[in-house]
């Protein structure tokens, strides 16, 4: 006989049974309660076998695997809820215990197609093999907003929005604020990333500088153009580097003089004056020196050397530029912003003159003891330029003409001949240089036979 058959006068019978068990004593109360429970339980179990009951928040998950949005790069970006709850019906001992680690709630992408929003309806999923019907999911449906997901690499800058240097301090700009490193890799929604334009790394700590710093900053802000990305779409992106150095150099202001060297001038040319006839551009230059190089001491009387003048390129009124980048200091910067300086020769009071030197004119200097020397050339006419009072008195007989033997010197046993530069000097006048040929040859120069000495 099955529990259908059971007879209903027998539960009436059993209700009898129990109130005459609760006018006997406390014990025999207790233990009938006890198997009055358990066959209750065994009837229950025997006559209602199929159960229903509700499990709460199972997870919910998107099934993108083998779909045409996950060969094209589509991904869930939001899902409109994380967990549902459910009402199953099944047997006692397949439901009974049910829990819901055992379930998952799963939506089907297979019709997605395009980057958009789709309601998909949800299925439950049990990973423990129970059987089981599923009655009610609350709710029923996910929203889940899909988008093609890309990377772009984006250089970051620095944006200091609480840091400044103190007074008598400044800092030269952003663009000599370094961001190390100044390359971040976001990904996300591809309407999101290939809109952003740039990406700073934020120092916002109130500081008055008066030295370089560096500083620790997690902080990035995106833009597209000049407005901001939003903090809702910025939660969609994820990024490849999130620690940032943020490099501030300070600076101090510093006027220095400039100066010209003066090179292969005449022993008795008066370099000295020559240089107080020069014009320069500007005299001098402010310039900015970072914090830890300035020297208090050194401050109002540093000069600089712009660069090296050759006397033998120095024609009448001729000029000379000299780029501020190849002077300055390393570290230093051009507060004039002037980028060259130009140095004019003097024009005034001038005279250019050639004059004929002879071949016994032409002194052999440094001469080794093992070898005999002999001038070929038969003189020269070197290009002076001197004052109108010196031109109008100097003659060859002033001009001593040297040739080194020790320049360059590289003979070998026998004859051979060699092309050497002379120098020229003109003890009797301090105002007075010779300048280079007119083949571009800054000196001139002279055929040397040159021939070993028979032992």
């Amino acid at each position: 006989m099955s529990a259908l058959d059971i007879p209903k006068g027998i539960f009436k019978k059993i209700g009898l049974f129990f109130s005459r068990l609760f006018e006997k004593d406390v014990v025999v109360k207790i233990t009938s309660l006890v198997a009055a429970i358990v066959i209750w339980f065994v009837i229950s179990v025997s006559a209602y076998p199929t159960t229903e009951r509700p499990v709460y928040n199972v997870p919910v998950q998107i099934a993108l695997d083998g779909t045409y949005a996950d060969s094209n790069g589509l991904q869930a970006m939001s899902v409109s809820a994380e967990m549902v709850n459910i009402v199953v019906e099944g047997n006692r001992e397949q439901v009974g215990n049910l829990s819901a680690e055992e379930l998952t709630a799963v939506a089907s992408a297979e019709n997605v197609m395009y980057a958009m929003e789709y309601s998909l309806p949800l299925e439950i999923v049990c990973s423990s093999g129970k059987e089981f019907s599923v009655k009610k999911i609350e709710p029923s449906s996910v929203t889940v907003d899909f988008d093609r997901i890309v990377s772009k690499e984006i250089e970051i800058v620095p944006e200091l929005s609480g840091v400044s240097a103190a007074d008598g301090y400044f800092i030269d700009g952003e663009d000599s604020v370094a961001v190390v490193p100044n390359i971040v890799t976001v990904t996300g929604p591809a309407e999101v990333v290939e809109s952003i334009t740039k990406a700073s790394a934020v120092v916002s700590e109130d500081a008055s500088l008066t030295r370089t710093e560096d500083f620790r900053t997690s902080a990035v802000k995106l833009y597209r153009g000049t407005a901001a990305v939003s903090d809702e779409e910025k939660e969609k992106l994820s990024f490849d580097k999130t620690d940032f150095t943020v490099h501030v150099p300070v600076y101090g202001k510093k006027t220095v003089k400039l100066n010209v060297r003066i090179t292969n001038a005449p022993d008795s040319f008066n370099t000295e004056k020559f240089r107080e006839k020069l014009e320069l551009s500007v005299d001098e230059i402010e310039v900015a020196v970072p914090n830890e190089l300035i020297r208090e001491n050194e401050m109002a009387n540093e000069v600089l050397d712009i660069g090296v003048i050759d006397m033998r390129e120095v024609d009448i009124g001729k000029e000379f530029t000299f780029a501020v980048d190849s002077f300055l200091p390393e570290g230093y910067l051009d507060r004039n912003e002037i980028g060259t300086v130009t140095v004019k020769c003097p024009s005034e009071g001038l005279v250019k003159r050639a004059i004929h030197i002879t071949n016994p004119s032409i002194q052999l200097v440094n001469v080794p003891g093992r070898f005999d020397f002999k001038i070929i050339t038969s003189g020269l006419m070197p290009m002076f330029i001197g004052s109108e009072e010196s031109m109008e008195q100097i003659t060859y007989i002033d001009v001593i003409a040297q040739v080194d033997m020790l320049n360059g010197l590289n003979v070998e046993e026998g004859e051979s001949y060699l092309k050497l530069p002379v120098t020229f000097s003109i003890p009797a006048f301090d105002d007075v240089w010779c300048i280079g040929t007119e083949d571009g040859a800054l000196s001139p120069r002279v055929t040397v036979q040159v021939k070993a000495k028979e032992d």
